[in-house]
């Protein structure tokens, strides 16, 4: 639950900060701390709120903390440059699903761990019909059974991705690796 307060929020354990007239939040107080220009707000003793992260929200105190997928897509962009890891879970080293899954988690939706069973788990749509924070998947067969990458659509042929070893989560396009599935989040 947001307090209203930049900084530490031992509750929730995350950081919470201001940018752009929306609140947001991390669990990385290096991210914190590169979003609010070096922190100030450390973990208060008074159990205020502090923090940085990714569930944008306008007002202050008393807003109610926005799930879906704005939620799931800020929580991914606090990632971009971590590195890809085989099936790294976070909080600092991510393969593709498990971004995605915590992405959305963070957001108060659950998902599968793995990337078919995260396109079994969304309403099947097509290219002409998504829209930001549907899930775009890539198959070697045409079927969920040849899934083998998932990445977060953000709008105009771009998504989110953890891509490969040796990479970092980045934003990447549709002109540079077409996916060939696309979900939407039920």
């Amino acid at each position: 639950m947001f307090r209203g307060r930049q900084g530490w929020d031992p509750v929730d354990r995350v950081y919470w900060y201001q940018r752009g007239g929306s609140w947001w939040w991390t669990g990385h107080k290096d991210k914190y701390e590169r979003y609010t220009g070096g922190g100030g707000a450390a973990r208060p003793a008074d159990g205020g709120s502090d923090g940085s992260g990714g569930s944008g929200r306008p007002g202050g105190a008393g807003t109610p903390v926005r799930y879906g997928t704005e939620a799931a897509i800020a929580f991914a962009m606090n990632h971009l440059g971590d590195p890809y890891v085989w099936g790294g879970n976070g909080p600092h080293g991510w393969d593709c699903s498990g971004l995605v899954q915590a992405a959305y988690r963070s957001a108060g939706i659950s998902l599968p761990r793995v990337a078919d069973d995260q396109y079994r788990a969304t309403t099947p749509i097509s290219r002409s019909e998504l829209r930001r924070g549907d899930l775009v998947f890539w198959s070697d067969n045409g079927r969920a059974s040849g899934i083998h990458h998932v990445a977060v659509y953000l709008g105009d042929g771009r998504y989110l991705e953890a891509p490969r070893p040796g990479k970092n989560v980045r934003i990447s396009s549709f002109s540079s690796y077409t996916p060939n599935m696309y979900g939407r989040i039920r």
